[in-house]
């Protein structure tokens, strides 16, 4: 089921320099449906003719997010290892290691998601709750130029709209987005969450419909791609309002309070992660349910496809691959796809140009 709600905000504050936000409560009327089936994407391209990056003084160890950097780096955050990010420059294929492991200044324990804006890296700890931004230099170094905490509980995922403002998922929060300062402290909360079949009785939350966000350039459109459930929530800030498109499983489900957690049931494996640029919004989407019993190994729980929408909420094209792939991402300006793919068991950079595949 998909729907559209509005949310009643002066946005034009918002993008101000202040960046001062005046959102009201999300209402919960669903007066307009969308849903969208496999068959709902015109175009489908199977990508076959990938390029295996080689780099001798490239280790990967457990890596899952991938930016690509408009001045031609790829942004590896890795975990498990010595440093927690990996700055590949694709000019000269040297590699930096940024972001100590760690609990002091300039250091992380995990890091849980990269973004790029104006050039900046922006790294999320969401157990020491911190936000750490790199920038480079004259000579292609990345430096940390900005450290601050998260003035939220629980924050459990993190997206910078522009650099003065971000938003984050919060568990245990009563509204869907939690938007913050260029200093980590909260400026208002927002939004309501998916129904579901028995929301009477429980109420929802940020760790009951986990997900993965992104923004447009412009910081003026945010998308979530729901980790457990089937659908995509699409928050028109602009024009105050938030479309939701339900599809390809097109299932009803109930959250199951266990006590300690609260699940969805079903239970699936759906979107994994998400990009967008100013047109369009690209998430990866797996469709694995979770069966009693059953231990899913590393393929059936990582994605080989990608689905493209518009910022309208309109299907675009499918992209399947051969291989399961974390972290992705778009060289928009030449048209290059960059995939971390699982290769016997083996974490490789894989690029795939797109010049016919985008027209």
């Amino acid at each position: 089921m998909g729907n559209m709600t509005f949310i009643r905000t002066n946005f034009s504050l918002l993008i101000s320099i202040a960046f001062v936000i005046c959102f009201n409560s999300c209402s919960s009327s669903i007066p307009n449906q969308t849903n969208f089936t496999y068959e709902s994407f015109k175009k489908s391209f199977h990508l076959t003719d990938g390029t295996i990056y080689k780099n001798d003084s490239l280790l990967i160890g457990h890596p899952l997010w991938m930016r690509f950097h408009p001045d031609s780096f790829l942004i590896l955050q890795d975990y498990g290892l010595a440093h927690q990010i990996k700055v590949i420059d694709l000019k000269n294929n040297k590699v930096q290691k940024v972001i100590p492991e760690g609990r002091g200044p300039g250091e992380m324990v995990i890091g849980w998601g990269i973004d790029i804006v104006d050039k900046n890296i922006f790294a999320f700890d969401p157990q020491l709750q911190k936000i750490i931004i790199l920038t480079p230099d004259s000579k292609r170094k990345f430096r940390i130029t900005k450290e601050y905490k998260i003035d939220a509980k629980y924050p459990m995922e993190f997206c910078p709209l522009t650099k003065d403002i971000s938003v984050c998922l919060c568990g245990f929060e009563e509204n869907r987005l939690t938007f913050l300062d260029a200093s980590g402290k909260i400026v208002k909360k927002v939004g309501d969450f998916p129904p579901f079949q028995n929301d009477n009785i429980i109420k929802g939350d940020n760790g009951i419909f986990q997900a993965v966000l992104t923004a447009s350039p412009e910081g003026d459109m945010l998308a979530l791609a729901n980790k457990n459930i089937d659908l995509v929530e699409i928050f028109d800030l602009k024009r105050d309002k938030v479309m939701r498109l339900q599809g390809p499983i097109g299932l009803k489900y109930k959250v199951n309070d266990l006590g300690i957690t609260q699940i969805v049931e079903p239970r699936y494996d759906n979107y994994f992660l998400i990009i967008s640029n100013k047109s369009e919004i690209w998430t990866s989407y797996n469709g694995y349910k979770m069966e009693k019993g059953t231990q899913p190994s590393s393929s059936d729980q990582i994605p080989k496809q990608i689905f493209c929408f518009s910022w309208e909420g309109k299907p675009i094209r499918q992209i399947k691959l051969d291989y399961s792939f974390g972290g992705f991402d778009v060289d928009w300006s030449n048209r290059i796809l960059y995939t971390l793919e699982l290769r016997d068991n083996i974490p490789q950079i894989i690029s795939y140009q797109l010049d016919t595949k985008l027209k």
